[in-house]
């Protein structure tokens, strides 16, 4: 259970796009919170039984919308969730029908229907484009904010401009490097000479140098320090916010782009079954 002092640290946060979930071999469910905390609040869901999932949202059954909240609460409700996915990203899916589903930072449902939706084609963990009603070859580029609202962005790209799409971010043919915010800004990094998006998690990624990059929810492109037992080459499993070792280790990555490795004595994470993203 949480102490009292976690509980006041999340609710004081500021914004939430980090909240997350692991689902295990066994069904349990383990949550993460924007302060890079896990738990074990006792939710259990059968693993094959999830239909859809993304960041900070799984469905069941096709019928039964489970979200988390910013302090890596679970709550689970009956939701009509559309027959055809046009796309999905880390607090939000995308009908056929122009019909977008998002999730804010308290895991409420926001639902959102546009018809320049039907048009979406590429989808990153909190963006997606569509195709400019004026000209084919441009696309215009909608964020989701952490409040889960949808906002189209000033920005506009070329079809097929962008080559590398991630959870807060995203990578031109040119190797521009740009990050979303948790309030839908959208900023282009010229202070990292970052390479080639080699492997993408939620906020997140390593490059071909070998490096690891986190992006904060302020949308500023972080090094951060690495903790002593993580090595690189041994990370397999990729989640919105946390990776999980071949040893099973689990690190997390907070709102501010730090990594910390959390152990839970009672879970082994080589079992984790469903993994958010």
């Amino acid at each position: 259970m949480k102490s009292i002092v976690a509980v006041l640290i999340a609710t004081l946060s500021f914004a939430a796009s980090s909240q997350s979930y692991i689902i295990m071999e066994n069904g349990i469910v383990v949550t993460t919170d924007t302060t890079g905390l896990t738990y074990d609040f006792g939710h259990f869901a059968y693993p094959q039984k999830v239909t859809l999932k993304g960041g900070q949202f799984f469905v069941e059954d096709g019928t039964v919308l489970a979200t988390v909240d910013e302090t890596g609460l679970l709550f689970r409700k009956y939701e009509i969730i559309p027959e055809k996915i046009l796309g999905k990203g880390l607090n939000y899916f995308l009908s056929s029908e122009g019909v977008a589903h998002a999730i804010d930072r308290k895991g409420t449902l926001k639902i959102t229907e546009n018809e320049a939706f039907r048009g979406a084609a590429n989808f990153g963990g909190t963006f997606f484009t569509v195709a400019h009603s004026l000209e084919v070859t441009a696309l215009d580029l909608y964020v989701v904010t952490s409040d889960g609202v949808i906002r189209k962005s000033e920005l506009e790209f070329k079809a097929g401009e962008i080559v590398a799409f991630g959870g807060t971010y995203f990578m031109t043919n040119r190797g521009a490097l740009y990050t979303v915010a948790y309030d839908g800004s959208v900023n282009l990094d010229t202070s990292s000479r970052v390479g080639i998006l080699r492997r993408r998690g939620g906020n997140y990624f390593m490059d071909s140098a070998g490096l690891l990059y986190t992006v904060a929810e302020s949308g500023k492109l972080v090094l951060p320090a690495l903790p002593v037992s993580l090595r690189l080459t041994t990370v397999h499993r990729f989640g919105s916010n946390y990776f999980i070792d071949q040893a099973g280790r689990l690190y997390v990555v907070d709102r501010l782009g730090s990594i910390f490795e959390k152990s839970m004595r009672d879970h082994d994470f080589r079992q984790a079954k469903v993994i958010s993203l």
